[in-house]
């Protein structure tokens, strides 16, 4: 078992979410901010078997998109905020009770 912590910006998580579930993934959302940019970001959890490791990454991928952002601090420099971050984590139990 494999889980997934994907990382992606508000405007993309409805996309990804609608994706994933079209294609049989359960997925769960949760409001998150980052760090850096204290922007708002969602992160979307998924418990998976190993060998749909590869189809649910590809599918996060197809659904988001980098993008300049202008950090709102005083002489901030515009970056480029990547898609999403991922995280695909080992799991030794899954149960849905």
């Amino acid at each position: 078992m494999k889980l997934i912590q994907a990382i992606v910006h508000n405007d993309d998580a409805d996309a990804v979410i609608n994706a994933l579930l079209a294609q049989g993934f359960r997925a769960t959302r949760m409001a998150s901010t980052g760090g850096f940019l204290r922007a708002g970001n969602t992160t979307i959890v998924s418990g998976l078997e190993e060998d749909q490791v590869d189809e649910a990454l590809s599918i996060i991928k197809q659904h988001v998109k980098s993008r300049l952002y202008t950090p709102a601090w005083p002489q901030a420099k515009e970056v480029e905020v990547s898609g999403a971050i991922v995280f695909v984590i080992n799991v030794e139990r899954l149960e849905r009770l």
